[in-house]
């Protein structure tokens, strides 16, 4: 053999034996080339068939590759867990958000302690309030919707949309305060409100401005109306 022979002989071993040191069960199959260990005259040496050195270094980048691709999907599975953690805890934050809404939602809408209404459930409400009501009755701009009153229970006394106990006096049930506020039944101007947050999607008028109790004495008639009662409309 010569010297040239046996100095490459020596550089293929300590190559393959660092492939053995890292990666102990490794069977290299690239191109019909595997490494394994034969016992010589004084000591166990790797041999190589029909092995290169190029098949070496393609053989080494692929046990990298391995291991890294390892540890990618182990990062990936923990940011996947991260991330259904987070959003687990975000449904939560938006479930109880939602359940607080819902809570205090029937406050809004329900008269406040101490108020005493600017009109009467009963009828005989004066004239200027009704006509003030008439007014507020089509005006869409109380909603953030393009709603008015009139768009859900009709015009120019076309009355519709009402449940047949609308034709029963204030304070009486009413289906959409019963469902969405736990109201067993309400007045002229909690209705009113009722309307306001939900299907005009807007904010409950002031309980003490003109527009609330202009609004509740028309819809007091109006029930008057639809109940087949005299009426001041």
């Amino acid at each position: 053999m010569s010297q040239h022979d046996d100095k490459r002989r020596r550089l293929l071993g300590r190559l393959g034996r660092q492939l053995a040191y890292s990666a102990p069960v490794l069977a290299l199959v690239a191109g019909g080339v595997t490494l394994h260990a034969t016992v010589g005259d004084d000591e166990t040496s790797p041999q190589l068939a029909t092995f290169s050195a190029t098949s070496l270094l393609f053989a080494n980048a692929h046990a990298e590759a391995h291991a890294e691709g390892g540890a990618e999907a182990q990062a990936e599975g923990e940011a996947e867990a991260e991330g259904e953690a987070e959003g687990e805890a975000e449904g939560e934050a938006e479930g109880e958000a939602e359940g607080e809404a819902e809570a205090g939602s029937a406050d809004a809408v329900q008269r406040p302690a101490g108020y005493e209404p600017a009109y009467s459930d009963s009828g005989d409400n004066p004239p200027e309030l009704l006509a003030r009501g008439e007014e507020l009755y089509y005006d869409t701009s109380l909603s953030t919707n393009g709603f008015s009153c009139a768009t859900c229970h009709g015009s120019d006394g076309q009355d519709m949309g009402y449940n047949p106990t609308f034709e029963e006096a204030f304070p009486h049930r009413v289906a959409m305060a019963e469902n969405q506020f736990g109201m067993s039944e309400v007045y002229a101007d909690e209705m009113v409100q009722i309307c306001m947050v939900a299907p005009m999607q807007a904010d409950p008028l002031d309980w003490g401005g003109e527009a609330l109790p202009s609004l509740s004495a028309y819809m007091v008639e109006v029930q008057r109306r639809v109940s087949g009662q005299p009426h001041d409309l």
